[in-house]
Order: C-alpha cells, then sequence, then structure tokens
C-alpha cells in the first residue's frame, strides 16, 4: 500500500486488484479525474488530483478526492453504488489554483466480479465549458420571461386606489430585496431612499400626483445589506377619461456602474492620459453593449404590449355584445399599451441617438423640413395650417439625424397649433451675434418660460396629456441630436402666442 495519489500507484492485491491493469491502462492518459475504490469506499487508485485538493492517500474514503465541500454529497453516492449497485450521477464544483471555478460530473460505476459489487469507478467530467453555456441560455431564457434583466431595467406600477405597488422581478433584484420579504409601497419606498435625495423624489411625486407632470431623475437607493446603489427613475402618471389620475407607472435603471465608471474616469484624469484613454475604449465598448441590450430589452417590451392590444381589439370585434362598461375598459388598455408603446419607442430612439454614427454632409434643411411636412399633411389631410418654410437653408450635418430632430420640432409645432383657428408654422433662419440661427415657429398654445428650463428633460411635459398627447422625450432626443453637432438649442414663447425653438448647426 502506498501513501500517496501518485497515478500509477495501485492495490494490486485482492478481487479489485485483477482488474486494476486495464483500468489503469484505460484511463491513466485521459485529462479527466478518475479514480477507483474498494468495496469499503477506500482509495484504491487515481490518475490525478481534482482541482482544489490537497494530497490523499490510498485506503483513505475515496470522497476525500473531492473538495470539502463536495464531500458529503460524493460519499453518499458511492454508499449508494456500494450498496445497490446502480449506477450514479452528481455535479460537483472547484476551483482552480487561479481560483477560477470548474464544474464537473461525476460517473460513479459498481465494479463486479460475478453478481458481487467489489469496488467503484469513478470518472469526473470537466463541463465547465457547458456549464457556462447553460448559464448563457438561462439568461437568454431569462431575458425572454422577464426582459428587464440584462439591461438592469425594472418596472413598477401602482394604482393609486390600492396601498401597495407591483414590482417586477429585476425592480426586486435592482433593490436587493424578494416579493416573500418586502411589499412594495410608497412609504416603504420612501425608506430605501438616500436621505439627501429623499425631499426631491417626494417634491417630484407630489407634482406627479397633484400636476401629472412625469419625472426623470437619479437617485441614490440604500440594499438591505447597506450598500448604495445609483438608480436613474422615470415615472409617468395615467389619466382617466376625466383627466383624473388612476395609476402611476415607471421605470428604474440602475445606474451605478456608470456612476462608478464616470468617477474612474475622473479619477484617471487627474492622473495618466494613456490610463483616460484605455478606460474610455472601455466604456465605449459598455455603451455599445448597453444600445444592443436597450435595443433588445424594448424589442421584447413591445411583444406582450401587441399581443395585449390585439386581444383587445379582437375582443371588441368579435363580441358584440359586451355591456358599454366594459367596451370602456377595454378602450382604456388598448390606450394604455399604446402609450407605453410610444413610451418604449421614443426611449430607444433617445438611446439611439446618444451613440448613432454620426455622418457630416451637406445638408439642406429646406427640402428635409418639406418632405416633414407634405408627410404631416398625408396623415392629418384635413388639417388646415399655413406653412412657411424659407429657401436655402442648408448646414453641416447628419441629414437622417437632422430629419429626426426637423420631425420632432415640426411635429410639435404642428400638435400645439390644432386647437389654433388659424394656424401658421415658419421655418427659417436669422443672423444672431454674428452666427446663423434655424428656427421653428408657431402660434399654437406656447408654454410659460419660467419651466422653459423643462422643455429638453426626458418626460418633462409643460402640457396636460389630456390636451396633447405625447411622451416627453421628442425634444430631449433633438437636444442631443443638435448638440452632437456641436451646436446648442433653445426655445422662447408665452402661454397661448406660440413657441420657437432656435438652434445653432455647423455651416458648410
Amino acid at each position: 500500500m502506498a501513501s500517496g495519489v501518485a497515478g500509477v500507484i495501485f492495490q494490486r492485491e485482492g478481487p479489485i486488484g485483477r482488474q486494476l491493469e486495464g483500468l489503469v491502462w484505460l484511463h491513466s492518459r485521459i485529462a479527466d479525474p478518475v479514480f477507483v475504490a474498494d468495496a469499503s469506499g477506500g482509495l484504491v487508485w487515481a490518475n490525478r488530483l481534482p482541482p482544489g485538493v490537497a494530497e490523499v492517500g490510498l485506503g483513505q474514503r475515496a470522497s476525500d478526492l473531492f473538495p470539502p465541500g463536495e464531500r458529503a454529497k460524493a460519499q453518499a453516492a458511492h454508499e449508494r453504488v456500494l450498496a445497490t449497485g446502480e449506477d450514479e450521477r452528481f455535479e460537483w464544483g472547484a476551483r482552480t489554483p487561479a481560483g477560477v471555478a470548474a464544474w464537473y460530473v461525476c460517473s460513479v460505476t459498481a465494479l463486479r466480479e460475478g453478481d458481487e459489487v467489489i469496488g467503484l469507478l469513478a470518472r469526473s467530467s470537466d463541463v465547465t465549458g457547458l456549464k457556462q453555456s447553460e448559464e448563457r441560455l438561462r439568461l437568454r431564457e431569462g431575458l425572454m420571461i422577464d426582459t428587464e434583466g440584462v439591461a438592469h431595467l425594472g418596472t413598477w406600477e401602482w394604482d393609486v386606489t390600492q396601498p401597495h405597488a407591483t414590482w417586477s422581478d429585476e425592480l426586486y433584484r435592482i433593490y436587493g430585496l424578494t416579493p416573500e420579504t418586502y411589499t412594495p409601497s410608497y412609504e416603504a419606498y420612501l425608506t430605501k431612499v438616500h436621505p439627501e435625495d429623499r425631499q426631491r423624489v417626494i417634491d417630484a411625486t407630489n407634482r406627479v400626483f397633484h400636476e401629472h407632470v412625469p419625472y426623470s431623475h437619479d437617485e441614490r437607493i440604500f440594499r438591505p445589506d447597506g450598500s448604495v446603489r445609483y438608480l436613474h427613475t422615470w415615472a409617468s402618471p395615467v389619466l382617466d377619461e376625466q383627466g383624473k389620475l388612476v395609476k402611476l407607472i415607471g421605470v428604474c435603471q440602475d445606474i451605478t456602474e456608470r456612476k462608478m465608471a464616470e468617477e474612474q474616469v475622473l479619477e484617471l484624469n487627474r492622473n495618466l492620459e494613456s490610463r483616460i484613454a484605455e478606460r474610455t475604449r472601455s466604456i465605449e465598448r459598455s455603451l455599445e453593449d448597453l444600445e444592443a441590450f436597450n435595443a433588445t430589452v424594448t424589442h421584447d417590451l413591445r411583444n406582450p404590449l401587441n399581443t395585449i392590444d390585439l386581444g383587445c381589439a379582437m375582443l371588441e370585434r368579435e363580441t358584440s355584445e359586451l355591456p358599454p362598461k366594459a367596451r370602456d375598459v377595454l378602450a382604456r388598455i388598448r390606450r394604455a399599451t399604446s402609450r407605453m408603446s410610444d413610451l418604449i419607442r421614443d426611449l430607444l430612439t433617445l438611446s439611439r441617438v446618444g451613440h448613432a454614427q454620426l455622418a457630416s454632409e451637406n445638408a439642406d434643411l429646406s427640402a428635409i423640413a418639406s418632405e416633414v411636412v407634405a408627410n404631416l399633411l398625408r396623415t392629418d389631410p384635413h388639417r388646415r395650417a399655413e406653412v412657411h418654410i424659407a429657401d436655402g437653408l442648408t448646414c453641416l450635418g447628419d441629414p437622417g439625424l437632422l430629419r429626426a430632430a426637423l420631425e420632432n420640432l415640426l411635429g410639435n409645432a404642428w400638435k400645439y397649433s390644432s386647437k389654433v383657428p388659424e394656424a401658421r408654422i415658419e421655418v427659417g433662419a436669422i443672423e444672431r451675434d454674428g452666427r446663423r440661427v434655424f428656427f421653428v415657429r408657431d402660434n399654437g398654445a406656447g408654454f410659460d418660460m419660467r419651466e422653459a428650463h423643462k422643455l429638453f428633460r426626458p418626460f418633462e411635459r409643460l402640457h396636460k396629456a389630456a390636451d396633447f398627447e405625447g411622451t416627453g422625450v421628442g425634444l430631449a432626443a433633438v437636444q442631443r441630436i443638435v448638440e452632437r453637432h456641436g451646436g446648442r438649442i433653445w426655445a422662447e414663447g408665452a402661454q397661448g402666442k406660440g413657441a420657437t425653438f432656435f438652434f445653432e448647426l455647423p455651416q458648410g
């Protein structure tokens, strides 16, 4: 009997020794850990030690070849094989000397002489790659079931007539909570918010309740373990036909990693330029991944909304005897799904604008604006409006993004002047401080200049949703487009007297 496992050392005596020659020849050169144990479970031969296991002597329990945390599982399997002669399989994990996790599936087979079980043969196959593939598959399946996880987006909904809100699984994960241990409510949520951010959250919530103004802001929350997470939270009111608030819907995105990356970039900026360049490349890759994830999440979020909308449409079409109240509920559901779909579309547009490849060409803004207005007239042929577009409006920029900007600006002018008997819309340019400044002007609803700072914030709307539809994302996208071209945008207006949006763009 030797005292150490060295691959070619084994016990030759007894019935099991007669089977070892062939087993050793067959298994000594393979990479997977293989061992043989006798009828008492004692180690007889092993080709190598698995990761994370110190030297084990022959005659010791074969289960000692496994890491400490896996030995009870292995010993139980060995005993069942020796007692019943039936094969066993179990999974176990270890860490390599470098600290990398490895996973194995151990197949245990009885060794027999005649009808007698005289020992066992155990072979552990490395399934680390399969385990990693299974994990990736699990994540993909999770994305289909709960499309929020990959992008760290959690959603919530609160029927204001009820004391408790409804959270998605990802939102529970963001907060480090579980549905079994936490019941979402406004009061309980406030206890999780960082004290320095709490009053701002309260003020924003009050505006939603009393003024029906959506909000979008960053906030910090505490997890049960005391760690702090940074969240960006959007909340939007849902009103009934009478303009009464019935529910709030919202999205929370865990932006902790982004915040940490920003702080690291600032720190690197104070030290080495080479490290700044390296970190910048890493952030760009992260942003590209985030855009891809947002696109996937947005696509998968639309599917259930489309299913709901189609189901409601089918009920309306095929069920002629629905009572008026039921038809009203179906109509409200379809309006809510349509609004959520618009919100998802605008979120994706906003995300793409920030990272889209920027072309640089001579762009004819006059021609683009004319095409946009023609499309508006096709979609609303009964609308009467006087539209004047100046000739020769050109600049240097990306035609696709500039079209998106003009579609939003002219779409707003078209919408907010819809209640004016003699609507007028103008697209032109002026000289200001020696620079050419483009503008889009209308004589519609206008806005209070004291609230002009809210115009370009996502989801900040200066008019009630019951008066004018929209998600409040369009102007934020326009601002990003203009700023990506190196320009700036601002607005002037008055309530009931229209609005003018000015913007500067590079000249060709």
